[in-house]
This record gives C-alpha cells, structure tokens and sequence, in this order.
C-alpha cells in the first residue's frame, strides 16, 4: 500500500504504485466509489479509436430517460 496527498484539485500517484501497475504515457484510471471513503481504480491502458469504439458499443452510456415516454410509431411516423 502507499500514500498520497490530495492537493490543488490534483492526486499524484506514487512512483512505486506507477511501476507496479505499469503504467505508460496515455493510460487512464478510472476511479469508482465503491462506498463512501472508499474508491477502486482501474487501469485503461491506452487504445486507438476502434478499441475505444468497441468499449463503448460493450458499454454505451446512459442517455437517460424520455419523460412521458415516445412510441415507436411516434418516433418514425412522419408528423405533418
């Protein structure tokens, strides 16, 4: 385990920490709260746009809701 400061909006990660996960030019952590105190980071090693591409169609984003609600005919019927 090792520590670091919280400081200016930023969080360093320790050197060590860096070497044993490996981490390289362009890789991005994302962090999850897993309970309040609590997170799990995750390395996202760096990719190309297809690779990228292929994440997000495995794991699309939330759009949220359309309140009221739409029909498919409502959505492709051709209103006048």
């Amino acid at each position: 385990m090792a520590e670091t400061t919280y400081y200016k909006d930023k969080m360093y990660v320790p050197r060590e920490i860096k070497e044993k996960l490996g981490l390289v030019d362009g890789d991005k952590l994302e962090i999850e709260i897993v309970d309040e105190g609590e997170a799990r980071l995750r390395v996202v090693r760096k990719m190309d746009a297809t690779d990228r591409l292929l994440r997000w169609l495995d794991n699309p984003p939330s759009l949220g809701e359309i309140k009221g609600g739409l029909t498919r005919r409502e959505i492709y019927e051709d209103h006048p």
